[in-house]
């Protein structure tokens, strides 16, 4: 049976005391994400709008198995959002610009209804040839045909849905796009989980219903910070978890004859508490690189030492070696050896002690004599998603979660918890 099979099926039910207890915790972080992201100097908020909006669309396509350009996408936000002060090495398209256009749309205007028309536009932004792939597709209007969503060689498929027939499809979306827009009984974090659920389950496009549906649960979250902006991204967390989300929508889709739907809504919004967690980390990680350039303003670095230094700020490579210098830098060994050795003379970088051979470097973000003082009470401490560098720095508790990586390394003794200050924390310079 599946999901729409039920009678009266738009109406579930579910655990509220659960799911309101759930999303009131939820709800608090994204409204400290908010608060940290409004603390913010205006070129940094811009940067992590760039960054986030990125990521999203990135992901977004990702889970449905294509891959962009990530540079050619943040082009195309920047020139979209208008920010006059990121650097963008790839390429805009008239293609991607549409993209970005529709999430901003869905994000920004959160408070216009949504309708067939707007629907239909965002569907051609997203196929402004005609075609998905090789195939051509029915674009700006409903699916014409039947579909399955399926996996598996050719004669062993195994079919996880089977959305409405084509011609439920016009009923069925107006009477969601009649939920949607008068739906204010429920929370913005309850409406996005049940919006995403309804539309991929309704399934009215040809292809891109995973995209638009995402979009459309956002639009319902953009209420909680009035479309100041988007400084977290949920397709970025369904695609790391991928197969857990796929599981639980089927599960959902198949088994639901009651109309209850919790077990649902609490995967959703434990998503989305992760994926708010996440942008807590690349938030930091946004501010420290700031910071980075700021101390170091006066130093003159090379385009090479500044193309391979961002790799790292950006968190693309973890281990700080000659070798993978080399690598990134498409140099000789013994020109990478030369950058290192200039950026620890600057003091940008300091070797970890007891190495010999393949030697690894630490970024000094900020200074010491000036940073640590203000430091009281540092620890590290265990938390739900792994290790967490806790402090106090001038009277207010901090907290962030490392890598791995930086955990092992400081177990081991290479990383000294006061190196993990600065690269953790070095953002609190710029208060």
């Amino acid at each position: 049976m599946w999901i729409y099979e039920r009678y009266d099926w738009m109406n579930f039910t579910w655990d509220k005391d659960r799911i309101s207890s759930l999303a009131e915790s939820v709800s608090s972080r994204i409204g400290y994400l908010h608060g940290r992201v409004a603390s913010l100097a205006e070129n940094d908020r811009s940067g992590a709008a760039t960054e986030i909006l990125t990521q999203d669309i990135v992901s977004s396509f990702k889970i449905e198995g294509i891959s962009l350009n990530t540079d050619d996408v943040r082009s195309s936000v920047v020139k979209r959002l208008g920010v006059t002060n990121a650097q963008a090495s790839g390429t805009s398209t008239h293609f991607m610009e549409g993209v970005v256009d529709m999430m901003l749309d869905a994000t920004r205007n959160y408070n216009v209804p949504i309708d067939r028309e707007r629907l239909f536009g965002w569907h051609s932004s997203l196929f402004p040839s005609g075609r998905s792939g090789a195939f051509p597709i029915t674009v700006g209007a409903y699916r014409k045909g039947d579909v399955q969503v399926i996996s598996g060689p050719m004669g062993r498929e195994k079919v996880h849905y089977m959305a409405p027939p084509a011609s439920d499809v016009n009923d069925y979306m107006e009477e969601f796009m009649y939920w949607f827009n008068h739906s204010d009984g429920v929370s913005s974090i309850v409406k996005s989980a049940i919006s995403h659920l309804l539309f991929v389950s309704i399934h009215p496009f040809d292809d891109g219903n995973g995209r638009i549906g995402r979009a459309i649960a956002d639009m319902a979250l953009a209420v909680i910070d009035g479309g100041r902006g988007r400084f977290f991204s949920m397709s970025r967390e369904i695609e790391k978890e991928k197969k857990d989300y796929n599981a639980i929508l089927e599960k959902t889709q198949r088994f639901t004859p009651d109309g209850n739907i919790t077990p649902w809504l609490e995967w959703y919004v434990g998503c989305l508490g992760r994926a708010v967690d996440d942008s807590l980390d690349i938030l930091s990680g946004i501010l420290n690189k700031s910071v980075f350039w700021r101390e170091f303003s006066s130093e003159k670095f090379s385009d090479r030492q500044r193309k391979v230094l961002n790799i790292y700020l950006d968190g693309k490579e973890a281990k700080i070696t000659a070798q993978n210098w080399s690598k990134f830098g498409a140099v000789s060994l013994d020109s990478a050896i030369r950058d290192i050795a200039d950026l620890v003379e600057k003091g940008v970088l300091t070797a970890y002690p007891g190495r010999v051979r393949k030697v690894e470097y630490a970024i000094n973000f900020v200074k010491a004599d000036r940073f640590l003082k203000h430091f009281s009470d540092i620890r590290m401490e265990e938390g739900d998603r792994g290790h967490y560098l806790a402090a106090t720095y001038d009277g207010t508790a901090v907290r962030e979660r490392i890598s791995d990586l930086d955990y092992g390394q400081y177990e081991e003794g290479v990383r000294s918890i006061e190196e993990l200050v600065h690269k953790y924390l070095a953002y609190l310079s710029a208060n």
